[in-house]
């Protein structure tokens, strides 16, 4: 029967003492010669008074051992362990009721421990991520942050579009109110502007705007549509993300991190408008001019080595939203919680409601425009026009005759729903 050889620092066998390594042993004795009492030092850091007595006893950390343990009733099924393991995903409990079927008599406890060992080697392989750099203009990288901003005097929760070029680390920043597929296409289309070109891959994690399906190995995927054509009209590559392995964009990544916490945190905004001009004069002024941690340049001085190929050949296309609504009998129309008034005469009807990256709500009958409004910044807002509910106004009275009350004025109306009254259906 073959010996267990574990690592003395898996603390496996009882009593055994755990391994002292270099960064133990070296906050022991800087605590000792600061004059930090043994007892204390012990309770702080979790240790036996003995324990302690021997770090200080010794000139220097011990060298790493391997421990030979006695043979043990899951021995001879630790070969089994292994190549099971990883079949299983390292489900202990799966492995022992398998391996009971196979005559084994011991405990849950001993294929635990036998599996804890391979499961934490699993786990550091899977946060080792390859720092990869790519030439200029071969890659960038997009993703979407939310954080709230100060705007005239309020917080309100915004979406962060950012796109980083790979070579030079140079940032495009827009703010809007939503991620749909059409605000992600416009922002591609702003970004190409402001930079001047695109690089030949753009890589993503994996949102429903960019990918409706696809397979873990990444063989198989379902494009959205609508971004899939527009990938295809300017010709770039979208590469994606492994599942559940955001960190292989990590420049993106800490590119949004970089925008929250250097620009919105702390910053108040007049109005939604003044967002945009103020991160772009932060982008030329401060993003673009820092040394940049990894690459130990300014991104504006490497920009200038970008190979971007230009989309100028290209007109821009701006794609709109657009549901389809049936009017209410208050002449109030509902997109994303927010209600917005259409002429009195089209109650019941239905209406297509469009809008794009620009900031108009546009209501449409039969192809005729019925409505406009400016689109909410909010949820649950009403954008309510007077002049459409002048159809349900009482007529004038006869020249002479007195009004028994005033009428009901109407004024153009911005703001939250007005609270309605709960009562029980008795009522």
């Amino acid at each position: 029967m073959t010996a267990l050889l574990v690592s003395s620092s898996q603390n496996v066998a009882v009593g055994e003492s755990p391994m002292i390594d270099f960064e133990l042993w070296t906050e022991v004795h800087a605590r000792f010669r600061q004059g930090q009492g043994k007892r204390k030092m012990a309770r702080e850091l979790g240790l036996d008074r003995k324990t302690v007595k021997r770090i200080l006893a010794q000139e220097r950390p011990a060298p790493y051992r391997r421990t030979v343990l006695r043979p043990t009733v899951v021995t001879p099924y630790l070969d089994e362990i292994r190549r099971r393991a990883a079949e299983v995903d390292y489900n202990a409990y799966r492995i022992f009721q398998e391996l009971q079927a196979r005559g084994y008599a011991g405990g849950y406890e001993m294929v635990k421990l036998a599996v804890r060992p391979l499961r934490a080697e699993r786990d550091r392989l899977a946060e080792a991520t390859l720092r990869f750099e790519t030439a200029p203009g071969r890659q960038a990288q997009v993703d979407w942050g939310t954080t709230w901003a100060e705007i005239g005097g309020q917080a309100v929760r915004v979406q962060v579009f950012v796109l980083v070029l790979g070579y030079s680390r140079r940032v495009y920043v827009e703010f809007t109110r939503d991620q749909q597929v059409t605000t992600l296409i416009a922002c591609h289309q702003h970004a190409f502007d402001w930079f001047g070109g695109l690089t030949e891959e753009l890589r993503y994690d994996n949102p429903k705007t960019v990918v409706l399906k696809r397979d873990r190995a990444g063989r198989v995927i379902a494009w959205n549509p609508q971004f899939w054509d527009f990938a295809r009209y300017y010709g770039f590559t979208p590469r994606l993300c492994r599942p559940y392995r955001a960190q292989t964009k990590g420049k993106v990544e800490s590119g949004v991190k970089y925008v929250k916490r250097r620009f919105v945190l702390g910053r108040p905004f007049a109005s939604w408008e003044a967002l945009h001009p103020a991160v772009q004069e932060w982008g030329v002024d401060v993003a673009d001019q820092r040394v940049h941690g990894t690459t130990f340049r300014k991104p504006a001085e490497a920009f200038a080595e970008e190979c971007l190929r230009s989309h100028r050949e290209r007109p821009s296309s701006v794609l709109q939203s657009s549901l389809l609504r049936t009017v209410a009998r208050d002449c109030l129309v509902t997109v994303e919680t927010n209600r917005s008034s259409v002429p009195a005469a089209y109650v019941g009807q239905t209406v297509e409601v469009q809008w794009g990256p620009d900031a108009t709500v546009q209501i449409y009958h039969q192809g005729s425009l019925i409505a406009t409004h400016p689109r909410a910044n909010g949820h649950h807002q009403s954008r309510v026009e007077p002049a459409h509910y002048a159809a349900l106004r009482a007529p004038a009275p006869p020249a002479g005759a007195s009004p028994a009350e005033e009428p009901v004025r109407l004024t153009s109306w911005t703001g939250p729903f007005p609270e309605v009254a709960v009562r029980e259906l008795a009522v």
